[in-house]
């Protein structure tokens, strides 16, 4: 069975950089990366990663 981060990067790796067709990609990710750190849904600041698919909103 793969790991949560395994699956996170296995999605990554299937975004285009077009922000309307990546848009389910974007919420599998972030669904899973709660997964690993249910703080993020409440302060994303806490996701280490390059960006948050809720920021700005």
């Amino acid at each position: 069975m793969e790991t949560i981060e395994q699956q996170i990067s296995a999605l990554k790796s299937q975004l285009t950089g077009d922000l309307f067709s990546d848009i389910e990609t974007q919420q599998k990710i972030y669904e899973l990366k709660k997964q690993l750190n249910p703080a993020i849904e409440h302060a994303p600041e806490q996701d280490d990663d390059d960006g948050c698919l809720y920021c700005g909103s």
